[in-house]
């Protein structure tokens, strides 16, 4: 009977297609859940050494937060009312800040990229959206107050390293970055550039390498 023929064959293609997943999973990239920590207003994230605070106006969460090099660093940070998560780094010294509004995407097409905070004490605030790329003072905007302040370093400037410090500002503060490239991953490894379509062709020869055989086998 047909039936008794095949049933070998259909028995060892299931088998085929599951080892063939189980070779790809390696190749994927790591996509792994991470919790997800909400906080509140009245959370207040100090840098001691500094002489500096940080709090938020509203409700918001984050996949993780750590205090490094006198730098808060949030990872996966969004407020309540913001549909994406980003990456925010950033230090006060001799003041405290509320932060009222949030919007950064590292490695995004975003057109802009924005961190409003609320100033109290003249001192210094340091903020970094980890964009991962090299930028120029163009591409950055300071709003004082209102006021759209462009590269005055009496008020803020930009380190090397994509780091806006503004400068004894008190008040409405608005650190904004433009951009309109699309995500540069040129410097991740070849494999994780192209995991997908590696995945997918490994998937495809060992199924059509596994029906040859499985084709030649019958035949016989």
């Amino acid at each position: 009977m047909l039936t008794s023929k095949y049933r070998p064959t259909q028995a060892c293609m299931a088998g085929i297609m599951f080892l063939s997943i189980v070779v790809a999973l390696p190749f994927l990239p790591s996509s792994q859940a991470q919790e997800i920590t909400t906080f509140l207003p009245t959370d207040k994230f100090d840098i001691p050494q500094l002489g500096g605070s940080i709090s938020f106006a509203v409700n918001g969460s984050y996949r993780s937060a750590n205090l490094v090099n006198n730098t808060w660093v949030f990872r996966g940070l969004a407020l309540n009312h913001s549909q994406t998560r980003g990456i925010l780094r950033i230090s006060v010294q001799d003041s405290n800040i509320t932060i009222t509004d949030f919007r950064a995407n590292s490695g995004s097409s975003l057109r802009s990229q924005y961190v409003r905070y609320i100033a109290e004490g003249r001192g210094i605030q340091t903020v970094n959206f980890n964009l991962n790329t090299t930028t120029r003072i163009e591409e950055w905007m300071v709003r004082l107050n209102g006021v759209d302040s462009i590269n005055e370093k009496n008020k803020w400037y930009l380190r090397p390293n994509d780091t806006v410090v503004v400068v004894e500002q008190t008040g409405n503060i608005t650190v904004i970055h433009y951009t309109f490239d699309l995500p540069d991953n040129s410097d991740q490894p070849f494999y994780m550039r192209h995991s997908v379509a590696i995945t997918m062709a490994v998937v495809l020869t060992v199924t059509i390498l596994a029906a040859t055989i499985i084709s030649i086998k019958t035949r016989r």
